[in-house]
């Protein structure tokens, strides 16, 4: 896993990274804060991201954060579909059958890779984490019928930084993964 800082790229203006900028130096977090410059009218030249635009991080983490990333908010969104339904229970059996092949895709997409961003850690890893515990609590061990998905999820939760987080009372691990008004989630499982 990578220790380098982690680099927050945008123009040089406020636009849409000041309010990221003004958390990360709220936390006093050690951030690269790389600022592109645009050129003058009439052309607006934008040379100085499209140089380093396509060299940020590996193309293969890059890709596999964005897809793993939309996975996962789909998974989820079919999540909510059902656990937020009146037809809870009608809908459940059909969701239910259909999660081996959801959880399937992860195991197929990570393969042997430490990360989903091959050997990088991404942001898609910590959404899959997330969903893929909440599935395995729903169905348990659909998640653990996967040899490498067992692994990434120990690995992932014994990230040192993440660790205590994940075990403590804000970790939220057994719960409530949905609002009070979800049919099926809405309370911790304990």
């Amino acid at each position: 896993m990578s220790t380098e800082k982690p680099v927050l790229g945008y123009w040089k203006m406020r636009g849409l990274a000041h309010p990221i900028r003004m958390l990360l130096h709220y936390k006093e977090a050690d951030f690269v804060n790389k600022m592109y410059e645009q050129g003058d009218a009439p052309e607006y030249n934008k040379d100085s991201w499209y140089k380093e635009k396509f060299s940020l991080g590996t193309a293969k983490s890059k890709i596999r954060n964005d897809m793993i990333y939309s996975l996962t908010v789909f998974d989820l969104y079919r999540f909510f579909d059902v656990t937020y339904s009146d037809q809870f229970e009608t809908l459940k059996t059909p969701f239910l059958e259909s999660l081996e092949s959801r959880v399937e895709k992860y195991s197929k997409y990570l393969a042997q890779d430490e990360f989903f961003g091959d050997s990088e850690l991404v942001y898609a890893d910590f959404c899959a984490y997330s969903l893929l515990d909440v599935f395995n609590q729903f169905k348990p061990g659909c998640v653990d019928s996967f040899s490498n998905l067992k692994a990434y999820m120990s690995r992932m939760s014994s990230l040192p930084t993440l660790k205590s987080f994940l075990n403590s009372e804000e970790g939220m691990r057994y719960g409530p993964f949905n609002s009070k008004y979800a049919t099926y989630g809405g309370k911790s499982l304990q």
